[in-house]
């Protein structure tokens, strides 16, 4: 027991001890609050520090700009819808379609330097303007005229009351005959290729003469026949006057070229549209035109450099495909220069005399015979895919028998200007 005490009391004397020495070593003072002399130091620091702020900032320029104050209310400003922009839709690009085209000339033919064509009939530095060689007028820039054209040109023609009168008695008399079996008569006259580019004739001393054997005859058939009567040379110079750049003739050859024959088929079917609503008229733009190098330079054959000089021409095709059919084909050799014309693939070659062809795409439409000359190869490309069957017959004559036995609605008579004489002579109208 006694020992519990005295271990008690020194427990109670330790603890004391230590209370007593954490109170010596840990004596904390109470704060007091700071003398007006401290107060007034920091005032007038914190004074100066804010007027040296205020100095510093009126010396050193601020980036944006000052406003100064308005006593006019400001306006918030209004956002305007802004309207997004509509995407207009893209076109594809159409892929353009190039046809396949038949060439004037046969491809790759080897010339034949030994042919009377490649045999030389003048020097070749004597083809200059002013020369009249081999029934040759050479012209300017190129341009070379066929001589049997010359008469006409400068006016010297044969058409007296008499001859006038039997022309017009001879086509009274088709006319009777195709009114008879429900036929319509056109009788078309091709110009010659100096009637339309005079300007290029360099002949010394030989002028178009003001009246022409053309105009007596054509005027006299039409005052005195029923006969319709249709005058190239308006749509000729029609469409010289509006591509002036594309040629309507070869330059070296005595034709028009399909740019020619084009313009006359245009206003041929004008003309058979105003009687046959049916007949179906072709438009320009219904073809591609591509160039190539032309057979068609007789000048040149004449003169025999056909193979030296050269000269491109226009080749019409359908976009829409050929739709005519040839059914029938008659040669009657080679000869001249269309040997070398080359042949289509139906069948068709420029030399062709007689040929028929049949278009089931249009039945509704009319039928044509047409008697044509060498200006009817520019033509029947054109006339062939407008009817609904056609018959073209190279000749001069009038084959009342054939006609029949066809039986067309329309009849059409087309000539050249300067074989006038020959298609009136008594011969031709047997």
């Amino acid at each position: 027991m006694r020992k519990i005490t005295v271990f008690i009391c020194i427990v109670l004397s330790l603890a004391f001890v230590l209370a007593f020495t954490a109170a010596c070593n840990g004596e904390v003072k109470p704060e007091t609050a700071p003398s007006s002399e401290t107060s007034e130091n920091v005032n007038e620091e914190t004074t100066a520090t804010s007027e040296e702020t205020e100095e510093n900032n009126a010396s050193e320029p601020s980036g944006e700009p000052v406003e100064e104050p308005s006593e006019e209310p400001v306006e918030e400003p209004v956002e305007e819808p802004v309207e997004e922009p509509v995407e207009e839709p893209v076109e594809e690009p159409v892929e353009e379609v190039v046809l396949d085209v038949i060439p004037l000339r046969i491809p790759d033919e080897e010339p034949d330097w030994s042919g009377s064509w490649n045999t030389p009939k003048v020097e070749f530095d004597e083809i200059v303007p002013g020369l009249v060689a081999q029934n040759v007028y050479v012209g300017y820039d190129g341009w070379m005229f066929y001589g049997a054209t010359i008469d006409d040109y400068v006016g010297n023609f044969k058409y007296g009351p008499n001859r006038l009168q039997f022309i017009a008695d001879r086509f009274i008399e088709r006319f009777e005959f195709c009114e008879e079996n429900g036929i319509k008569l056109y009788f078309v006259v091709t110009p010659n290729k100096n009637s339309i580019y005079p300007e290029y004739m360099a002949t010394e001393g030989i002028e178009m003469a003001e009246v022409r054997g053309i105009d007596v005859v054509l005027d006299y058939l039409k005052e005195n026949t029923g006969v319709t009567v249709i005058d190239c040379r308006e749509g000729l110079f029609a469409a010289k006057e509006e591509r002036p750049a594309e040629n309507l003739y070869y330059k070296l050859d005595t034709h028009w070229n399909n740019h020619g024959g084009f313009a006359a088929y245009s206003q041929i079917m004008d003309v058979i549209r105003e009687d046959f609503p049916t007949a179906v008229k072709h438009t320009r733009d219904e073809y591609q035109i591509d160039y190539f190098d032309s057979y068609m330079k007789d000048e040149a054959y004449y003169l025999g450099w056909y193979d030296t000089i050269t000269e491109e021409g226009p080749v019409y095709t359908p976009k829409s495909g050929y739709k005519s059919t040839m059914t029938y084909r008659n040669d009657s050799g080679p000869y001249g220069e269309f040997v070398h014309a080359y042949i289509h693939e139906d069948g068709y070659r420029d030399k062709t005399d007689y040929c028929r062809f049949e278009n089931t795409s249009i039945p509704e439409a009319p039928s044509v015979y047409v008697i044509r000359d060498s200006f009817g190869i520019a033509l029947l490309p054109f006339l062939k895919e407008s009817f609904s069957e056609s018959t073209f017959s190279w000749t001069l004559g009038f084959d009342k028998d054939d006609i029949l036995e066809k039986k067309p609605d329309i009849v059409i008579m087309q000539v050249v200007e300067r074989s006038l004489g020959d298609f009136f002579n008594q011969k031709a109208f047997k």
